[in-house]
């Protein structure tokens, strides 16, 4: 079974996308995804972190697992969305030995819990976000932005690598829009 790595923009089964990626490495310049980047579901409205989940060849960077086609979104969802992958270049070939469905359930159930409590205290957590061109993904420097979130505007410029000022994951929950000023 080939489990295709997950990067930065990709979708979950309930149309959410992966907000975050913190490994250093990249798939035709977007960056790869690991355990415990964040996501924002639009199906529950709340943000989500990646967990990893089913059978994989361990494959780290700083000892975080990356992320794989099919690991989990643990948001406020039940049952948890699975990741789906935005690219096809990069993939691990693993056999399809997986645990069994009713451990399945109890393992991804755990996994929801443990990553809510998580972020319940992760409210303060501070991350920016990349913007990329939408049909070449090369990063959008030195451009200004708007952010909508519901009653609240951040303006800011992208530096050089086309990174946004850091917002928390509060107001990344609270993300209606986001536009280019210039």
């Amino acid at each position: 079974m080939q489990r295709y790595h997950i990067t930065l923009g990709a979708s979950t089964s309930t149309g959410g996308k992966v907000i975050s990626a913190s490994s250093c490495c990249s798939i035709d310049g977007v960056l790869v995804a690991l355990e415990g980047d964040a996501i924002f579901c639009p199906a529950c409205k709340s943000p989500g972190k990646i967990k990893i989940f089913g059978p994989r060849i361990p494959e780290s960077w700083n000892g975080t697992q990356v992320a794989l086609q099919d690991d989990l979104c643990i948001c406020k969802c039940a049952p948890p969305p699975k990741l789906i992958a935005n690219q096809q270049r990069k993939y691990q070939v693993v056999d399809g030995s997986a645990p069994s469905s009713s451990a399945a359930t109890q393992t991804a159930s755990a996994a929801r819990e443990e990553a809510q409590a998580a972020a319940l205290g992760d409210q303060d957590e501070q991350i920016t976000l990349r913007l990329l061109d939408d049909l070449t993904q090369a990063p959008l420097a030195a451009r200004r932005y708007r952010f909508e979130l519901a009653g609240k505007t951040i303006e800011g410029v992208t530096d050089s690598s086309g990174y946004t000022q850091p917002i928390s994951a509060a107001e990344r929950a609270q993300l209606v829009a986001w536009h280019l000023l210039d």
